[in-house]
């Protein structure tokens, strides 16, 4: 008896197997134009073209999806390609035949009109259900997509993530709509069903924002590719049956998930991360000329030696670190009308090792295009700000400022918040006076998430924060 119940349930098996679909799913998020491998020589454009050319030869069907930030972070997303910057980092993703994307939030890092370039000017689509234009329509290409790969038809819906104004300049997303997550999809689920045996959301979320998502949503909802929290899944895992898939950051790694689908279920599921080696000798990347093309003469402009560091640049958004506090000294060197100087972690990007440092390793470390920018304040302002970013570090919602005075985040300061912890210069902080302060308009722009007062006589200097720290490392670092 027991022979033929477990003959029956094979034989279920191999014809359930038989009747079922098979798909690859390829997924990337968060690459941050990292056009070249890292120190370790892990990544870079080319490692992932090659990558990806084998995971597709191993496997058919296949979609390959890319869950936000293709922007910010190298030189390469600040060339001008197709009349637009990141344009070049369009090119390379239609090149490496991506089949959708959703917006992160870097993507909004420049304007409002930039971003919608962006999703106008790619070859591919961009899905986004919850950010919504003026119109009502979906700021992308549209809410989501349905692709046919073999027998299966695959909705994919995009979601950016909710606190897109606390992640950019706010003016930025101004003209943006910006819907809870569960809404967004309620609007669209139903239709999206109807027309697809597997739903996948391609997400640009956060892994906290991802994993309450799965909790909330039904049997519908199948897979979620996510992004921005920058973490790796090597190994199939659920939450409410939903199976959650993301592949680090910066190119490191190719996510890779084979599943087989029967009767809109997911009967079969296992899922690997790829190591982002570089490719062997013999193979021929189509990728490579326009790589050489787009980048060959910036290289050789930006591989000049600015400086050589007297100890490593580390990047914590968190901590203040020996990099973070000689930016912010060195910005308030730059402008020695002010006071003090604000920076925000965050906006440090690489880590620098101690060492000759060229202008592209600068770019890199600095990507974001943010403008240097005065204001006004009290002292009692600044001890508020001092509060904010005491909190900020404990409970890590986003980064912390460093500040050009050394008594910021010191032994003695972290215990006390009175004006005589806080050195400005050579004088003990007067919570009457009023401050001048330097920064970047970024800090301006998210004052209340940062400074927890709101800057006085604002002075937008149009200077480049970056070129103001190159001068710095050329003049304290240069020969």
């Amino acid at each position: 008896m027991k022979k033929t119940t477990l003959l029956i349930t094979s034989l279920s098996l191999l014809i359930l197997a038989a009747c079922s679909s098979n798909l690859r799913i390829l997924h990337t998020n968060d690459s941050h134009a990292a056009y070249q491998p890292s120190r370790d020589g892990i990544g870079g454009y080319e490692a992932l073209e090659y990558h990806l050319d084998e995971a597709r030869a191993e496997k058919s069907p296949h979609l390959y999806l890319d869950a936000g930030d293709m922007q910010t972070g190298s030189i390469f997303s600040s060339l001008m390609y197709d009349s637009v910057q990141g344009g070049a980092v369009l090119e390379v993703f239609k090149r490496l035949d991506l089949d959708a994307a959703t917006p992160g939030n870097h993507e909004f890092d420049l304007s409002y009109n930039h971003a919608k370039s962006l999703m106008e000017k790619a070859e591919f689509p961009f899905y986004s259900a919850n950010l919504l234009d003026a119109d009502g329509a979906s700021f992308a290409t549209a809410p989501y997509g349905i692709f046919q790969k073999g027998k299966l038809k695959i909705g994919v819906i995009g979601l950016t993530i909710e606190s897109l104004p606390e992640r950019v300049k706010p003016e930025n997303v101004a003209p943006i709509t910006i819907l809870p997550y569960t809404q967004a999809i309620d609007r669209i689920i139903a239709e999206v069903d109807a027309q697809s045996d597997l739903i996948i959301l391609l997400t640009h979320n956060g892994w906290e924002a991802d994993s309450l998502l799965a909790t909330q949503l039904d049997d519908r909802i199948d897979i979620i590719v996510g992004g921005h929290s920058h973490i790796s899944i090597p190994e199939p895992t659920q939450i409410n049956g939903i199976y959650m898939l993301s592949a680090g950051s910066h190119l490191s790694y190719l996510g890779v998930a084979d599943l087989k689908v029967k009767k809109d279920r997911i009967i079969q599921f296992n899922n690997y991360l790829q190591p982002l080696s570089q490719a062997p000798d013999e193979y021929v990347s189509e990728l490579a000329p326009f790589l050489e093309q787009t980048i060959g003469e910036l290289e050789k402009s930006l591989s000049k030696v600015a400086g050589t560091l007297p100890y490593d640049f580390k990047v914590d958004k968190f901590l203040p670190t020996e990099g973070s506090f000689w930016v912010a000294n060195a910005l308030l060197a730059e402008y020695p009308q002010a006071d003090l100087a604000m920076i925000n972690n965050g906006g440090l990007r690489k880590h620098l090792p101690a060492g000759a440092i060229t202008l592209k390793e600068l770019h890199d470390y600095i990507p974001f295009g943010n403008t240097v920018a005065l204001f006004s304040c009290s002292g009692q302002d600044i001890l508020s700000a001092y509060a904010r970013n005491i909190s900020i570090a404990q409970e890590r919602p986003y980064d912390i400022m460093t500040v050009s005075s050394p008594s910021w985040f010191s032994q003695e300061s972290s215990t006390s918040n009175e004006s005589s912890a806080f050195m400005i210069g050579n004088e003990k902080l007067d919570p009457q006076r009023i401050y001048r302060v330097v920064t970047h308009d970024y800090i301006i722009s998210q004052w209340d998430k940062y400074l927890d007062f709101q800057p006085q006589d604002i002075d937008e200097t149009g200077t480049l924060f970056l070129d103001a720290i190159i001068r710095q490392v050329q003049l304290q670092f240069g020969k």
